[in-house]
């Protein structure tokens, strides 16, 4: 995707920086490899560690993910407060939407997430959602899944939303394994209506380009963390373990030097990573 995007795609300006995009990009993924890992640029554990944790918070302000990334002070509000937590957005009334659907009919093609709202068309949002919905379908006693976007930064975006996704995707599947005890995952379907990379980003876009591809880093939930009743997402044991191990980290950030071997170590105790 990334040498279609530099071979294919072309170069625009949106809110005056300079970009390479490519429209109507896609990709298949298998949701048990869903992470974006290169010399150039590796995998990020501790981000995607705290991104985690702090969509299960379900806190759209950003004290708590700032302790992992300055990345979002640059589209906080004044208050400190953005739009795009995930887990405000779906985990509730829309993923339970989604799995009562198909646990009543396992064909249903209704099984649907919305992500945006009309509520963030408002002049002066420096936060307007990238996703636009997520879809879940059964077919062949697999459970699919497509993420539609209506734009995907391919570093800030797309890395920790392809594995973030993969976990909803897997964590959907651990719920319907009651009702279909002999479901398979299926694939991850990524699409954006606009590809791209900033002109921050070319130089290590052309050296992720020169490298040999690696084995992929097989990433799956061994339970889920939460699960959902009535529109409401309550935290499993499991979850419960991995929150507080979390906010234990944040807590000694300032006394241990952490890596990001130690947060890998962390997700492995709820993840298999091989």
């Amino acid at each position: 995707m990334l040498h279609r995007i530099t071979t294919q795609g072309e170069e625009s300006s949106p809110r005056g920086l300079r970009v390479r995009e490519r429209e109507l990009e896609n990709l298949t993924i298998n949701p048990n490899m869903p992470l974006i890992d290169f010399e150039a640029r590796p995998f990020n554990w501790k981000y995607f560690t705290g991104e985690l944790a702090w969509y299960i918070t379900k806190d759209t302000n950003i004290d708590f993910i700032s302790n992992f990334s300055n990345f979002w002070t640059g589209i906080a509000d004044a208050a400190g407060n953005i739009n795009s937590n995930y887990g405000k957005l779906l985990f509730g009334e829309q993923l339970q939407w989604a799995l009562d659907s198909l646990k009543r009919d396992p064909n249903t093609r209704q099984a649907v997430c919305f992500v945006n709202r009309p509520t963030f068309q408002y002049e002066g949002n420096r936060d307007f959602v990238c996703t636009m919905y997520l879809n879940f379908w059964i077919r062949d006693n697999r459970l699919h899944m497509k993420v539609q976007m209506r734009s995907n930064d391919v570093f800030y975006g797309l890395t920790y939303d392809a594995p973030f996704f993969a976990f909803v995707q897997q964590s959907m599947w651990h719920w319907l394994k009651d009702d279909y005890p002999t479901l398979d995952l299926g694939n991850y379907y990524h699409y954006a209506d606009n590809m791209h990379y900033y002109e921050r980003h070319f130089d290590i876009a052309e050296k992720i380009l020169a490298e040999d591809i690696k084995n992929p880093t097989w990433i799956h939930l061994k339970k889920p963390l939460f699960f959902l009743k009535n529109g409401y997402m309550i935290l499993t044991d499991t979850g419960v373990n991995f929150m507080e191990e979390v906010a234990q980290k944040v807590n000694e950030m300032e006394d241990l030097n952490q890596s990001q071997e130690d947060y890998k170590n962390t997700l492995n105790k709820y993840f298999y990573i091989q």
